[in-house]
């Protein structure tokens, strides 16, 4: 992930960029009131609300793989992109009516919505760029700073609104922001492009010998498998860690007391700093020689995720020790190691994704992705409704032991990935694709 922002882009990277703000707005909005909304205002136990937060989270992601496979082969990314944002403000729009009869409405529209947009936004980063283009990781990484400013913003705002005017008053502000999405894709729509691949002879032959072998298969399988533990552990920023700060962190800076939800927002602005420090180190790096490889570099991302719980188990015994409410400190170190993994983990995994997957078949790749972190969502639910079960040393401690099964898992699949690696590069020398 190298430095190059300052790389001329296509003007759809942007366009596409605004539409994942505001859609990333209205979701992280979402996903930080959500647990509490289920908890406080619906009375649902802690240990149920978890799971069904879990279950919704599984099922926006996993449903993407379907909504990938409309967009590939009917709808088209640009379609889906606005049909998907569509349906977001439709069911934000639902639950903003504040009715318990209305929760499941609700949910499936936010499915359906998800289920095209997720897949079909980062499947159209990918195909502006042509194969072997070193611009596609930068864009994959500008995005997903993109993405964590709107992940940044959602909560901060969900959690005031909440406090200031109520639960209808914060999800409403989810759908105007989504209206805001779809008048920015609306808009974009003539910059947002379809690529197709165009094969000479030798470019067709060396194609049907990739797609005999069985590298790319189980270089993604082993990409997915990382991708799903990782994101168990990760996505704890929406379930333990929000019941660690509301029911054992001081919440209060400068003396004023702030909403557990709100530190959901942390991870987000923590990008903003560290994703330029990161660029920086490895250009540093990079002209020194010692750059790390691709998949070094989402190894030390996955690490990052041990360190996280590691110091969790530091706050966890110091809180059993002591009884007492601990600082927020140790939940900010805690989502700075998070925010450094995100960083090295998820735009570099789905980079690989569009990379390996046919140009015909990029949004299903996607889908596949999605399909993984929602894996990873319900795992993360599952894992959350111990919260009350065990202590919370043991409970961190778990949630370590995850973090280094998704390393053991990215070393055993390094030889396919490099495999697959080679094989593209083979195929990128000979191949041609035009835009459309």
């Amino acid at each position: 992930m190298s430095s190059r922002f300052g790389a001329r882009h296509p003007v759809g990277l942007y366009a596409l960029c605004a539409v994942e703000l505001f859609e990333r707005f209205a979701g992280t909005l979402l996903g930080s009131l959500l647990l509490l909304y289920l908890n406080e205002r619906l009375g649902m136990a802690s240990s149920t609300a978890t799971r069904v937060g879990g279950a919704f989270n599984a099922a926006v992601y996993l449903s993407s793989v379907i909504g990938g496979v409309l967009a590939d082969r009917w709808l088209g990314t640009r379609r889906a992109i606005l049909l998907g944002a569509g349906l977001l403000a439709v069911g934000y729009a639902v639950l903003s009516i504040d009715r318990a009869t209305l929760l499941y409405p609700s949910a499936g529209l936010l499915i359906l919505g998800h289920a095209l947009f997720k897949p079909s936004i980062s499947s159209a980063v990918g195909k502006l760029y042509r194969p072997r283009d070193r611009r596609r990781d930068d864009a994959f990484s500008l995005f997903y700073v993109v993405f964590n400013i709107g992940s940044a913003c959602g909560p901060l705002a969900g959690g005031f609104l909440r406090t200031a005017w109520g639960w209808s008053a914060a999800f409403a502000v989810a759908w105007l922001v989504m209206l805001f999405a779809l008048a920015a894709g609306l808009l974009s729509y003539r910059w947002l492009t379809e690529t197709e691949p165009q094969h000479t002879e030798e470019a067709a032959a060396l194609s049907k010998e990739v797609a005999r072998s069985s590298w790319p298969i189980a270089a993604m399988v082993g990409i997915l498998a990382a991708g799903l533990l990782f994101t168990a552990v990760y996505e704890q920023t929406g379930q333990s860690l929000i019941l660690w700060a509301r029911d054992c962190t001081r919440r209060s800076l400068l003396g004023h007391s702030f909403p557990a939800s709100s530190l959901l927002g942390v991870p987000g602005l923590l990008v903003l700093g560290m994703q330029p420090l990161l660029n920086r180190a490895l250009s540093v790096l990079s002209r020194r020689g010692d750059k790390p490889s691709l998949l070094a570099r989402i190894g030390i991302g996955l690490l990052f995720g041990v360190v996280a719980y590691v110091i969790m188990i530091g706050a966890a015994v110091r809180q059993g020790r002591s009884q007492e409410l601990v600082g927020p400190w140790w939940l900010v170190a805690c989502f700075v190691a998070l925010t450094v993994g995100e960083l090295l983990v998820y735009p570099l995994c789905m980079a690989l994704m569009t990379r390996l997957a046919p140009p015909t078949a990029s949004a299903a790749a996607m889908g596949l992705w999605m399909a993984a972190v929602a894996g990873g969502q319900w795992l993360a639910g599952e894992v959350a409704a111990h919260w009350s079960m065990w202590s919370h040393p043991v409970f961190f401690l778990v949630l370590a032991a995850l973090a280094l099964a998704a390393i053991v898992v990215l070393a055993l699949a390094a030889r396919p990935i490099r495999r697959a690696l080679a094989d593209d590069d083979r195929a990128g020398q000979v191949c041609r694709t035009t835009t459309v």
